[in-house]
């Protein structure tokens, strides 16, 4: 843990450096994301509802998204990168240290613009989604608890190159699907694409899931994603170190031979 709280701390320093442009990612992302909603607005502005849900609860849903999505990408921005580092051979550098590489790989490399997510939940929750500030505590909970399915869902996709080097792109398209679709309300979908959502593909897991826990004021699902957080985070670590006893070498020679 001590050796986990001194990645985070690097993670925190390194936005000295560039102070200006960590804050102009994370405006315009704040601004994104706000502008992004426009959507919704339009939609709910000719409907009423969509399946029992009101603009109120899609607000609550981005709210979580965006804070899920920012704390994943700051405070662990190297899975965003991490099947380009296992093949170019970034990971050999991680295998020679005294503690496990996964952390090392993950912490300490943060986007900027995850600040910006998290700020803009905020008025997702409490403006355009009109809940308290008494609920905040629970909404920070279910939603940090969903940035540790949304990090680890996004690592285990990462890891597909371990089994197929050549997949760095078609992971990259897989997480940029992946994420779009938890902004989406998913009981709107059917049921088979719900329990795939729900399981395989956990999007349901991130934002539908715990904005339920908070409209229903559900103990029970607030349980749920608390221990879908602590699976999926396990489940990651497994398929990491079953991925690592395949890795011979990151060195390129043989793709370019």
């Amino acid at each position: 843990m001590r050796y986990v709280g001194s990645l985070l701390r690097l993670t925190l320093q390194s936005l000295r450096a560039r102070p200006a442009a960590a804050l102009s990612a994370a405006f315009f992302m704040f601004a994104n994301n706000l502008v992004f909603f426009v959507t919704w607005a339009i939609y709910f502005a000719n409907f009423s509802a969509l399946k029992g849900w009101r603009i109120e609860d899609v607000a609550l849903l981005a709210g979580i998204v965006v804070w899920a999505y920012g704390v994943a990408v700051f405070f662990a921005g190297g899975v965003r990168t991490l099947a380009r580092t296992i093949v170019d051979g970034g990971l050999d550098a991680h295998l020679g240290r005294p503690r496990h590489p996964l952390p090392s790989l993950l912490l300490g490399r943060p986007i900027a613009s995850g600040l910006g997510d998290m700020a803009s939940a905020l008025p997702f929750w409490l403006w355009l989604g009109q809940r308290s500030v008494a609920d905040l505590p629970l909404l920070l909970l279910v939603a940090t608890a969903a940035a540790v399915i949304l990090g680890s869902a996004i690592a285990i996709m990462q890891c597909l190159v371990f089994w197929w080097p050549r997949a760095v792109g078609f992971c990259e398209h897989l997480y940029e699907m992946f994420v779009m679709v938890t902004y989406y309300p998913q009981h709107a979908y059917g049921f088979g694409a719900r329990v795939l959502l729900l399981t395989v593909f956990p999007a349901a897991l991130i934002g539908f899931l715990p904005a339920e826990a908070i409209r229903r004021h559900s103990a029970l699902l607030v349980a749920a994603v608390m221990a879908a957080a602590a699976i999926y985070a396990g489940l990651a670590l497994a398929v990491f170190n079953l991925g690592l006893r395949r890795y011979a070498s990151g060195n390129r020679f043989v793709d370019l031979r």
